[in-house]
This record gives structure tokens, sequence and C-alpha cells, in this order.
């Protein structure tokens, strides 16, 4: 349960073998000596309620699927990756059931040696791709924007990916590194919330 996880993330963070988790995120670069937390990871354990939250049942227009962040500084991405639902498995034009949309919340990140836990986010802005497996063997060509549509989200963003970006950014946010090894990261929100992360051996975004 979330005592035993807390408890759990406590004991870890006070193991953590890296001194200056945070450190690929200072202005210079850092040493990048030793364990760094740049690279990809795949979310297996989080009680923030936004992302619990995010699966709104069996009847949902999607199927959450794994939950990512993209580190490479100065930027971090956070990643969510929709699937079709289930109840959606028989229909057609709605792709096959590896198609998969991925949404992205792109993120400016930096550190300071003062506070080598702490990552500071600004946001940047939204990216939304498609990854779709053509069953049919069809090619791959760009279609029309009505053919996009009738083949489902996932057809529709790899043919139309959606790459926002303002000219200013805005604060989103903190989160503190309590814990990083070569394959596992524990995090904390400035809310208080807790996410653990494994490093992708297989990137999937």
């Amino acid at each position: 349960d979330r005592d035993e996880a807390r408890r759990i993330i406590d004991q870890l963070s006070k193991l953590s073998p890296s001194v200056e988790p945070a450190s690929s995120y200072y202005e210079n670069g850092g040493t990048n000596e030793g364990v760094t937390v740049a690279g990809q990871w795949t979310l297996i354990y989080t009680d923030a309620p936004d992302i619990t939250t995010l699966d709104a049942g069996p009847f949902s227009a999607a199927k959450l699927g794994r939950i990512g962040q993209d580190c490479n500084p100065p930027y971090i991405k956070n990643v969510i990756e929709w699937r079709k639902p289930d109840w959606a498995a028989s229909l057609p034009f709605s792709g096959s059931e590896s198609s998969k949309v991925l949404q992205k919340v792109c993120c400016e990140a930096s550190a300071s040696p003062d506070k080598p836990q702490s990552v500071d986010l600004k946001l940047l802005g939204l990216e939304i791709q498609g990854a779709y497996d053509d069953e049919g063997g069809e090619s791959n060509d760009r279609r029309g924007l009505g053919e996009s549509l009738l083949n489902g989200p996932a057809f529709f963003f790899n043919e139309n990916p959606i790459n926002l970006r303002g000219p200013l950014t805005a604060p989103f946010g903190k989160f503190d590194i309590l814990y990083l090894d070569s394959d596992m990261r524990i995090t904390k929100t400035y809310q208080g919330y807790f996410a653990v992360n494994v490093r992708e051996g297989n990137p999937w975004f």
C-alpha cells in the first residue's frame, strides 16, 4: 500500500549512491561523472493523483499505456502513451493493437550545485505523435485529412504530428531526486508526491 511504498522509498533515499544526481542539468553541464539522470525512464510507481487518475475507465476514448520521461539536458519530456481502448478492438479504421499516440509535455530543466538533488522545470510546449501499425500493408505515404481521421488517432498523428511551442516559458514546478543508480530513480515533486522510474533499455518513445 501507499504507506509501505513510502517506507521503502525513505529507506532507499538514505542509500542513494549518487551525491549530485541532478548534475546533468547544471548550467555548465556538470562533470557527468558516475551515474547520470540523462536517458529514458519508464514509470513503475507513483502516488501523484494527476497520474493515478489518468485511466478514466473501460469506456474512455483511449486506454492508458506506459508513462515515461525523456531526460536529454537541458530538456525533459514527460511522455504518456495512449492506446486503442478495449471496446474499440473490433472496430474498423482504428488501427492495430500496437498503434499508439504519444503525448509529450516538453520542459526546460535546470539545477544548481547548491541544491544538487533539485531540478526546476519551465514549460516549453506540447508534442503529439502517432505510431501506426498498418496491418493492411498499405503504403505509408501521406494521405488526405479525411482518410487520416478515418484510420484513427494513431494514424492521424503519425501523418500530422503536433509540435506546439510558444515564445515564452512558464514555471512548471520542480522535483527532487531522492535516489539514483544506473537502473532506478526515485523522485519527489514539490507537492510531496513520489515517483519510481526504471531506466528504459528498449526505448518505446
